[in-house]
């Protein structure tokens, strides 16, 4: 037996509530390096995380442990500025 769910009504529902996360994470860092030597600054990757998640429908609002977690990333991939 299948079990097809319906992707929408999930995201209506609050099931499927996107947060972020180490996926989000990663292709955030992608988005990092892929704009060398012109990197971002930590503010537009906080505005790139969050349009992320309403690209992809959810409603989430970032926590203060999610900016420190973006902050940790967006550290990482720009040590060697400084």
């Amino acid at each position: 037996m299948f079990l097809f769910l319906n992707i929408d009504c999930l995201k209506k529902n609050g099931f499927m509530e996107l947060k972020f996360n180490w996926y989000i994470s990663n292709q955030m860092q992608d988005w990092i390096v892929s704009r060398k030597p012109d990197y971002p600054n930590l503010a537009e990757c906080i505005t790139w995380v969050e349009e992320k998640l309403k690209r992809d429908g959810s409603e989430y609002k970032l926590t203060k442990q999610d900016l420190d977690d973006i902050e940790t990333a967006y550290e990482f991939q720009t040590r060697d500025l400084n």
